[in-house]
């Protein structure tokens, strides 16, 4: 297993990256990209600049039941997953991101209400997930490894065994993680994907419970799985060193801790993990709890490494939530998930470290966490933009008004940001103003 070394951060919470300023970025092994630019940057002043937006589907349906986005490594194109339909998935051209294009819409069955959608590392092809009974677990797209193109989609694999809520390919290997998001089953399932069209289980692990996300880092060779509800309720950490034989690290747990139920708004507690990231530059982890009512899950920063924590040990260090935080009214519907934190990015940017996050209805909300002792939200973009033309069925009309931001990405490759709300579609941002 890889481990960084610790940067220590300076009274002015530098992030310690290597090079000189306006020196290029470095390509790392996985094909992703890696600032190295050391210029000063005020992370107080840094804003989310709308370039373009697109609402592909007709409607209804789905009436903006968007849910998923991902951004393909050298950041060419996108993918959008849709929910409470048959919509399916699109594939969005960004060549010009203030025009993001959809290039192919491929529907699903009438049993697939929720679609995550992830980019393999292979050229041509992404996974989405069927999240019911048919045709399965998940999917494999070709749009142009080898039967299919991009205006011409193929499923040439799928899975139907188990129900996978979200999926993460390795960013390296042909290796794809499933969540097993049950309470009566393991954590996550490993596949062999090697071959597209015959996808292959090689085991499963974790405890019993709803794993509902995992993410890797392939520099580290870690893996961190989220855990909401079931026996344990946290997150695991596992050496990925051999990407089809995960091996426990560490975990930390929160049954031991405050849960939200305890604790105010805005106050730090423990309840639902949802989704990490790795630090790409510090040994820290970013950790969302996600709620649907009461008070707001927010993000903790843990010390993996950087001072006092690590791997084995986690320890939390700081906590923020979003800008507008309240109370979500118990069983009121329309106010499920609005205040909660939701899927977001780490983002080298300059010596600042940032987070850009898709926040349910604060939208889009940049964080500042160069300080882990101190992130802060610095900046937020309401993803509402064409909400007067959406006609949004039952299901999207349940979460109440827009903006409810579902995802943000980073592409480092292009510095580009990709958002999606669930009702007015994929969004794409630039930060600024830009280091230099």
């Amino acid at each position: 297993m890889l481990r960084r070394s610790a940067v220590a951060l300076t009274g002015t919470f530098l992030a310690g990256c290597a090079g000189s300023p306006g020196e290029d970025d470095d390509d790392d092994a996985d094909g992703t990209t890696t600032s190295t630019r050391t210029e000063t940057v005020d992370p107080g002043r840094t804003t989310l600049r709308k370039l373009g937006q697109t609402r592909p589907a007709a409607q209804p349906p789905p009436g903006g039941g968007y849910s998923e986005t991902a951004v393909r490594a050298d950041g060419e194109y996108a993918v959008l997953g849709t929910k409470w339909g048959v919509e399916g998935t699109y594939l969005i051209d960004l060549a010009d991101p203030a025009s993001p294009n959809a290039v192919h819409s491929l529907k699903s069955s009438n049993d697939a209400p929720n679609i995550d959608v992830k980019f393999d590392h292979r050229d041509g092809l992404y996974y989405r997930t069927i999240e019911k009974t048919w045709p399965g677990n998940f999917e494999i797209v070709d749009y142009g490894y080898s039967a299919g193109t991009p205006t011409n989609p193929r499923v040439v694999g799928s899975v139907s065994e188990g129900k996978s809520h979200n999926v993460t390919p390795h960013p390296g290997k042909p290796v794809l993680y499933t969540v097993n998001y049950g309470l009566e089953t393991n954590g996550f399932d490993v596949y062999d994907v090697a071959d597209p069209t015959a996808p292959r289980k090689v085991g499963q692990y974790g405890p019993q419970g709803a794993c509902h996300d995992i993410t890797v880092d392939p520099e580290r060779e870690v893996l961190c799985a989220a855990f909401q509800a079931g026996q344990f309720i946290g997150f695991v950490v596992y050496d990925v060193s051999d990407p089809r034989n995960p091996s426990e690290i560490g975990r930390f747990d929160y049954g031991s801790r405050k849960s939200y139920e305890q604790a105010s708004v805005g106050e730090e507690a423990f309840g639902s993990a949802h989704h990490g990231h790795f630090d790409q530059r510090r040994d820290l982890l970013v950790l969302g709890d996600e709620r649907p009512f009461g008070v707001p899950g927010g993000k903790h920063v843990f010390d993996v490494g950087w001072r006092d924590g690590s791997l084995e040990n986690p320890v939390p260090v700081g906590f923020t939530v979003s800008p507008n935080a309240r109370r979500m009214e118990e069983g009121k519907r329309t106010e499920r998930f609005d205040w909660t934190g939701h899927h977001f990015n780490i983002v080298p940017w300059g010596d600042a470290t940032l987070l850009v996050s898709a926040d349910w209805h604060d939208g889009v909300v940049v964080y500042d966490v160069t300080d882990p002792t101190a992130p802060r939200p610095v900046d937020r973009y309401p993803t509402a933009d064409g909400a007067d033309a959406v006609t949004p069925n039952d299901s999207v009309a349940a979460l109440g008004a827009p903006p409810m931001a579902w995802k943000a990405s980073y592409n480092p490759e292009r510095e580009l940001v990709v958002a999606s709300d669930a009702f007015t579609g994929l969004y794409t941002f630039e930060l600024t103003p830009r280091p230099g």
